[in-house]
Order: C-alpha cells, then structure tokens, then sequence
C-alpha cells in the first residue's frame, strides 16, 4: 500500500505518532487505486485547459494531474476530469467506438 501511495516502504518513516504502521494507508488505498486507473500515465501527452502537455506527477489527494506544458515548459496542477489523454491511449482504454450503436 505504501508503494501505491507513493511512500517509503521504510517502517520507520511510514509510523504514525503512535509508533505503528499509518492505519490510514489501509484507508487511503482504494483512493489510489482508483486514482491510478482512471487518470493518464506519467509521461503520456495530454490536453489541459492551459494547453498540451506530458503528464509530470500526480496530485491524488487532491485529485489532480501535474502536467508540464509544451508551450513553456511550465507545470500546471489541473483536475483529473479536465485533462484529456491521447485518442491513441483513449482507444486502448475503451475501446474505438466502431460498431457501437
């Protein structure tokens, strides 16, 4: 659970204050889970509001891509449901469309 929320797999710099292992990564993980199968890949191009760019970080707490923009080189933090992967990657998830109807 530790790797999926970007941790170190460290016991010691993953203790709570009480001194045991953090019981809200039990609670957190479905969270990351989800996150991690719906938003776009680290380094996959994408469109944001602020313009194109390539996937950077992701922000899951706060449920948003960090993507560094083609046009300056800038990273922006933009919510997961604003950025729009590639039609290619669009493809592999969904499906093309053909044949629906």
């Amino acid at each position: 659970m530790a790797k999926d929320q970007d941790l170190p797999v460290n016991p010691l710099r993953i203790a709570g204050a009480c001194g045991r292992l953090m019981c809200c990564l039990k609670y957190e993980h479905p969270l990351y889970q989800d996150f991690h199968a719906k938003a776009p890949k680290l380094g996959e191009q994408v469109d944001t509001p602020e313009g194109p760019g390539v996937v950077a970080g992701h922000n899951v707490p706060g449920d948003k891509v960090v993507v560094k923009l083609t046009a300056d080189g800038r990273k922006c933090a933009c919510p997961r449901a604003s950025v729009c992967g590639s039609r290619q990657a669009y493809e592999e998830r969904y499906g093309d469309g053909a044949g629906a109807g």
